[in-house]
């Protein structure tokens, strides 16, 4: 049994040595390891500002949506700005973090530290948000606008 272990232990440093595994395919496993847990990554809704009433006064009011996952939240404001839409959001607890905006026009940026960024000119359509904070990535539902 020993020696077994000895052999694979050889055989593994050959394989580094003499035909390693290139980066961009460790990578490509990586993300697809990630993917297992694509269920348990989507972030609930837990608010949407259009399931309540609606404002009898003033003019138009900006959407807000809270998605909640894996101990974070993401809090966002949708609003119309001519003909495109801005949205504003927040990850809590604060911090830094990636954010990819999937949909018509997708944006990637990343946020403040106090996890605050601002996306103009958005499309009408369906859009996902994509969030990756550390070891802690969930995607959001898709929502139109």
């Amino acid at each position: 049994m020993n020696d077994d272990m000895e052999l694979e232990g050889e055989l593994r440093r050959a394989a580094e040595l003499f035909d390693p595994v290139p980066p961009h395919l460790l990578q490509v496993a990586s993300e697809a390891y990630r993917f297992r847990t694509i269920d348990a990554e989507l972030a609930d809704l837990t608010f949407d500002s259009l399931a309540g009433p609606v404002p009898v006064r003033g003019g138009e009011h900006p959407r807000l949506l809270t998605f909640g996952a894996a101990g974070s939240a993401l809090d966002l404001e949708i609003s119309e700005t001519g003909t495109t839409n801005r949205i504003v959001g927040q990850v809590m607890p604060p911090r830094e973090a990636a954010i990819e905006v999937r949909g018509p026009g997708p944006v990637s940026l990343t946020t403040d530290s106090l996890g605050r960024f601002t996306v103009d000119r958005v499309p009408a359509g369906p859009f996902s948000i994509r969030c990756r904070t550390g070891d802690v990535a969930f995607t959001t539902e898709w929502v139109t606008i």
